[in-house]
């Protein structure tokens, strides 16, 4: 709260917008009664399911946060599930993804889906809830069935030794996984635009925007139904499959590569131009700050 006021400068601004819902939400909407003015809160996942879970305090602080809120952005339907659970009314709740920059995600090059051998890929934090051990064990049950599909895993560890147990763990497929230290950002495109297929095999996610990334890439995706990627995954953009299951998700990826040529690069990009380029979202979200001004129409 201290920090918004010294932000404002002495000055009142038309609006607030905070993201997480707390701490950020509720400071944003004791201000907003300070100075009179309308608070919009965008819910990210962690703060609608793990704050509110810690205990009966947080629950009652991030409800609060949101009930005083003008208008709430949530990023899917399991998120709007939450938030509704804490006492928001859905008249007050609008649903907007989040955004990708379809201009630095996009095909790069001319690759032969296949060419040389089917190449998976998986980017994020080498972390066992981000499913990347389960996903280990798909590989071993894949490589069983055929010889031609290789994982590349790129990332960082969120605690100090994690990678490397990743690494003793995929010792048998040694010839078949590569392990990549993190990336830029701007380094990623041309790295899913060499896969064939992108993994997400999380335990739980309020969005997935990494396979909304990868899709603006032309790149079919399997990832795990748990949260966010329900909402973003169809049936001619790739598959969903269970969480923890190691079997399910080799069966998904094995199902990918023997029906590829169903999935259209071009059409996969589209889709993805359509609902979640950063530019359209972004006039999504303004209209959002004219409804909770008043001035919407």
């Amino acid at each position: 709260l201290g920090a918004l006021r010294r932000a404002a400068h002495g000055t009142t601004p038309d609006l607030i917008h905070a993201h997480l819902a707390y701490p950020d939400g509720l400071a944003a909407v004791e201000y907003g009664r300070e100075v009179n003015r309308p608070v919009v809160i965008s819910v990210h996942g962690h703060d609608v399911r793990e704050i509110p879970d810690a205990n009966p305090l947080w629950r009652a602080l991030v409800a609060q946060a949101l009930q005083g809120a003008e208008r709430v952005i949530v990023s899917s339907g399991d998120v709007r599930e939450r938030v509704r659970d804490l006492g928001v009314p859905d008249e007050r709740v609008r649903a907007i993804p989040q955004g990708v920059d379809c201009e630095l995600f996009k095909q790069i090059g001319d690759r032969v889906s296949g060419a040389g051998g089917w190449r998976l890929l998986y980017v994020g934090r080498f972390d066992e809830r981000k499913g990347v051990g389960v996903l280990l064990e798909a590989m071993h049950a894949i490589r069983e069935r055929r010889d031609d599909v290789s994982l590349r895993l790129v990332g960082s560890s969120p605690v100090s030794g994690t990678a490397a147990e990743f690494r003793d763990r995929s010792r048998n497929l040694v010839d078949c996984v590569e392990f990549v230290d993190e990336q830029p950002h701007e380094a990623i495109p041309a790295i899913m635009a060499e896969s064939d297929v992108f993994v997400l095999p999380s335990f739980y996610d309020s969005f997935g925007i990494v396979l909304v990334e990868a899709l603006a890439c032309g790149v079919p995706v399997v990832a795990t139904r748990c949260g966010g990627p329900e909402d973003i995954v169809e049936e001619r953009l790739g598959r969903l499959v269970e969480v923890g299951d190691a079997g399910d998700l080799a069966r998904g990826i094995l199902a990918v590569l023997d029906g590829y040529a169903k999935y259209d690069r071009e059409e996969m990009r589209r889709k993805v131009v359509a609902a979640y380029d950063y530019r359209r979202v972004a006039e999504r979200i303004y209209g959002v700050y004219r409804e909770a001004m008043g001035t919407d129409g």
